[in-house]
């Protein structure tokens, strides 16, 4: 039996145990793209190893389903994805996997459900996001939401993020007060500036992040995804731009995988052998047990 979290609650009198799971969170970019190696998502999402997990850029829904068969047939899990539009103008879908052994969703919304004027939108409002909502084997509910805000490190892309963060963080609030369950937020806000504290993205992300009263379980981490800014060198640069909040504290480290975990967050240059990066996606799977 994989590890949970035992966490007891004040009542009316009694103590109620809830059990939390391990989550993650997953860019695959494009999936699938021109050189994608379903095989080789498959294997990340078994080394994520999580009860569930978020995941964002989803092109073709068939073929994922076919990477959590595979991930499910070697974990002994049973993954299912909800997925809804990233927004109105994108081919692209975003979701979360839920292991079905553990979990049944009794709702999801979508990003024109989570906004207040039912934008649909890639930069306007409520930033591209999916909601699930998830009952336990043992009738436990929780609440799980995939994001992904606006890419790129230009000033108005800086602005459009911060613009997406006020509306995530009213959306938060509003899902507590509504739900009252336990609430996970993950996945690509695409913070460029989170490292070195560029236009003050960092700070940024720490008022939001308390404001909405949540714990970034990523805090400490510097590298998520990789790049390539030199067209010369085409050297592979970390870069920090995945993040998972959580409303109750984990009760582990966050523990980023993949080329990430190999390259142990470090320069690689651009003749190395990177598979990964061109098979998988530019984004590193992370999990945190909760």
């Amino acid at each position: 039996m994989r590890p949970v979290r035992v966490k007891l609650r004040d009542g009316a009198g009694s103590c109620e145990a809830l059990l939390l799971p391990s989550l993650g969170t997953f860019n695959i970019r494009l999936f699938p793209d021109r050189d994608t190696d379903p095989g080789a998502v498959a294997e990340r999402v078994a080394e994520l190893d999580a009860d569930l997990f978020m995941v964002q850029e989803i092109r073709d829904p068939e073929v994922f389903d076919t990477v959590l068969a595979e991930a499910s047939r070697r974990l002994d899990r049973d993954y299912a994805v909800s997925l809804g539009p990233m927004c109105r103008t994108s081919e692209l879908s975003l979701g979360v996997v839920f292991d079905r052994d553990r979990y049944r969703e009794i709702e999801h919304r979508v990003q024109a459900q989570l906004d207040p004027e039912a934008r649909c939108s890639c930069r306007d409002g409520h930033p591209p996001a999916l909601l699930s909502v998830l009952e336990s084997t043992q009738g436990q509910r929780l609440a799980a939401m995939s994001v992904h805000l606006q890419y790129g490190g230009r000033r108005w892309m800086h602005r459009a993020r911060r613009d997406q963060w006020d509306h995530l963080v009213s959306s938060i609030g509003r899902i507590r007060a509504e739900l009252g369950v336990p609430l996970a937020v993950a996945g690509d806000f695409n913070s460029t500036g989170y490292v070195d504290d560029d236009r003050g993205e960092r700070r940024l992300i720490e008022q939001m992040v308390d404001a909405a009263g949540m714990v970034l379980a990523t805090a400490g981490l510097e590298c998520t995804a990789y790049w390539r800014p030199n067209r010369r060198t085409r050297d592979y640069v970390p870069s920090m731009l995945d993040h998972i909040l959580l409303s109750d504290p984990p009760s582990g480290a966050v523990e980023v995988l993949g080329m990430c975990a190999t390259l142990a967050g470090a320069k690689c240059p651009g003749e190395h052998a990177n598979p990964d990066f061109h098979r998988v996606s530019d984004h590193c799977p992370i999990r945190v047990q909760w």
